[in-house]
């Protein structure tokens, strides 16, 4: 196959025909086009007339003025999503109508709607933030310049945003989706490459463009453990779906697989280092990705639905999962866990030992609270170890700039404080004679032993002990136990980061499931 390219510079980097399916199997010999931020779809065209679509497409690009007036004592009645922040830039569109106010009252405006224009000025380029205080400038009456914008609906449903939407049918029923046209002309224009094949020119249309910034590459049947044989997924982040990629054998699958998350992997880079201008210091993010989580809930049994897809986040000294990746600064906010470095604790689940499913490189974060343990899953081994290495960098930063933390206790029946501190290792301090009565290097910690509610044990190297084999242990109880042997955790783990942060490249600290 050769293919040549026109009037545009294309910066494909990969290009393949594969065979794109629905849920339903029904194919469709289709090619690939990957850059450096996209993913484009496109089928031959056979000059089939497609008035609906360009009817739609002309509806789609239409720029709508819609006056809203306020009430006394209320609001527009509207709430919006999107704006360029942090190396995004989605259209800010309406998320959200009130009933019974100015926006809904005025029958104009739907959900999906993109705002392009407020009071006869142009919104491009400006952050969510900047377009909310347009709005809130605009007095008691505002003139919005809206459009059409049908492929962000799955954007504006957080719980659904990487569920399969109906763009996906457009693969299948012989039309073009109008609104991922609209938006790949810019980049891959329809009909710009040709192939030939046999002597024939072949000429190909834009079905669709996924962006790949944040989004999500599976070879899994969607909330299962089987994986699909040489076939792949992907889904963008406003919910758009690629279909279900066959490729002709193993090795172009691993190479379809590899050159799309390379570059997933770079735009999420970018996105931190972008991120990261406008956060403080303490607040640095240091990983984003999906990751899989085994749903524990059993109302999901009739559906055979197991796993969901979270977004994981490191933020300063912060894990967080989210149903959505956040698009602006107010979205970090609104994660659906969240927990403190230290405070959890990361094990690995060996691909040998017994496991939930048959879905690999999984990991489980355990918590001190009084939830179920997440059990998360990573499409491959690679992704795993990035977050591991992510997730000892966010420990050893936190623990450094935290030093030392003091958790109340009782030892040998006297009110005392077990401390850690990066610096003097761990000590026991005597409340009732104000002084500590022991105090151990970490590198002297041999052991930790606890029975999951009151009681910690701890083994120390002592070659001051009276016992053959040099070991002094220390009782201790603790009303909240676990999150004092995690955070004794975390704080070894800062010093061997410290003293040797080569080690952990061969010797895994994040713990084993089995233990």
């Amino acid at each position: 196959m050769s293919v040549t390219k026109s009037h545009h510079n294309l910066d494909v980097v990969h290009h393949g025909i594969v065979l794109i399916s629905d849920e339903n199997s029904t194919s469709r010999s289709s090619r690939l086009l990957l850059s450096k931020d996209e993913l484009c779809i496109q089928v031959i065209d056979d000059g089939t007339a497609e008035p609906e679509e360009a009817k739609e497409t002309l509806m789609e690009n239409a720029t709508r003025q819609v006056v809203i007036v306020k009430k006394p004592d209320s609001g527009f009645g509207l709430s919006i999503k999107g704006g360029s922040e942090n190396a995004q830039n989605m259209p800010i569109v309406i998320s959200k109508i009130f009933k019974g106010l100015p926006a809904d009252e005025c029958g104009e405006l739907f959900i999906g709607d993109a705002i392009v224009e407020v009071n006869g000025v142009s919104i491009e380029g400006q952050s969510h933030d900047e377009v909310v205080n347009m709005l809130k400038s605009s007095g008691d009456q505002v003139t919005l310049g809206v459009r059409h914008f049908t492929h962000m609906t799955p954007f504006l449903k957080p719980a659904q945003s990487l569920q399969p939407d109906s763009t996906l049918d457009q693969l299948f029923d012989g039309r073009s989706s109008r609104s991922n046209k609209a938006q790949s002309e810019s980049r891959f224009s329809d009909s710009k490459w040709q192939q030939h094949i046999g002597g024939q020119e072949k000429k190909w249309k834009t079905l669709t463009s996924l962006p790949l910034a944040m989004a999500y590459v599976t070879r899994y049947l969607w909330g299962t453990d089987n994986i699909r044989t040489n076939s792949f997924e992907v889904r963008a982040v406003d919910g758009r779906s690629s279909g279900i990629v066959h490729c002709e054998d193993t090795a172009a699958l691993e190479q379809w697989i590899a050159h799309i998350s390379k570059h997933i992997l770079s735009l999420n880079h970018k996105s931190i280092k972008m991120s990261n201008k406008y956060l403080h210091q303490s607040e640095q993010i240091s990983y984003i990705g999906w990751v899989n989580e085994y749903l524990n809930d059993d109302d999901q049994e009739e559906l055979k639905i197991r796993w969901q897809p979270r977004f994981l986040i490191l933020k300063g000294s912060d894990v967080c999962f989210f149903d959505v990746p956040p698009l602006n600064s107010e979205d970090l906010n609104k994660c659906v866990y969240l927990y403190k470095c230290y405070d959890v604790a990361v094990k690995q689940v060996p691909n040998t030992s017994p496991r939930r499913d048959k879905r690999d490189n999984c990991f489980l974060i355990e918590t001190p609270m009084q939830i179920p343990n997440h059990y998360l899953s990573f499409e491959s081994a690679a992704g795993f170890e990035l977050f591991e290495q992510a997730y000892y960098r966010t420990v050893y930063n936190t623990i450094t700039q935290m030093q030392s933390r003091t958790f109340a206790c009782n030892f040998e029946g006297r009110p005392s404080g077990i401390v850690f501190d990066i610096k003097q290792g761990i000590s026991l301090y005597d409340i009732p004679t104000k002084s500590y009565i022991w105090q151990y290097r970490f590198r002297d910690l041999q052991a930790v032993a606890d029975d999951g509610k009151l009681c910690v044990q701890l083994s120390f190297t002592d070659d001051r002990s009276l016992n053959p084999d040099r070991i002094e242990v220390k009782d201790i109880e603790c009303e909240d136990v676990v999150t004092v042997v995690f955070n004794l955790h975390s704080f070894v783990l800062a010093k061997i980061v410290s003293t040797d942060p080569d080690y952990l490249k061969s010797n895994r600290y994040v713990g084993n499931a089995e233990d």
